[in-house]
């Protein structure tokens, strides 16, 4: 049910990149959307279907910045690796909002995304998923990307938050294996 929708959704973005403007794989993405019955638990959006559609932002991305064809060509997978979100307000059935994405850091191994959804201007969500793609031999530099697809980029200075998310990160990694149980 849930999953076949998900996969619906994604197949029309696809679909829709085909007559959208192309962008670089740097640039911001503005998904329109709204709320589908599926996609609530009891009155409001449910919080998994958050990360689901962030899903989606990034995949707007790579379909749009000409980054299909290298998947497919290179049997890239693209693998979300950590990510937190901050929910503000509810999103109710049938409401429209947008979700924006952008990347806003990457090293050497992993992309550093940015994604809010707003309705009506107003912050509902924000979430932040460190993500990358896996190849026949582990994580795809970044930077190997971007000249895949004949784009380039100079790296920006690493932001707080970025900082922040690493740390986290490394510190939900250090701690994974430790039981409950004291």
């Amino acid at each position: 049910g849930r999953l076949v929708r998900l996969r619906l959704r994604l197949l029309l973005l696809l679909l829709s990149s085909l007559w959208k403007k192309p962008i670089r794989l740097l640039d911001e993405s503005v998904l329109n959307l709204r709320v589908l019955p599926n996609d609530i638990d009891v009155k409001k959006i449910s919080n998994d279907r958050f990360l689901a559609l962030m899903d989606l932002g990034r995949m707007d991305i790579a379909f749009r910045a000409g980054l299909l064809k290298s998947m497919i060509k290179n049997k890239w997978v693209p693998l979300a690796t950590f990510d937190i979100i901050r929910f503000r307000y509810p999103l109710k059935a049938f409401q429209k909002y947008q979700l924006r994405t952008r990347i806003i850091w990457w090293d050497d191994r992993t992309g550093y995304f940015k994604q809010v959804f707003e309705r009506k201007g107003r912050v509902v969500a924000t979430g932040y998923v460190c993500a990358t793609f896996l190849g026949a031999n582990g994580p795809i530099a970044p930077d190997d990307i971007l000249a895949e697809i004949g784009q380039s980029s100079i790296r920006p200075s690493e932001p707080k938050i970025v900082a922040k998310l690493r740390e986290l990160e490394a510190l939900v990694h250090e701690t994974q294996s430790e039981s409950f149980a004291k």
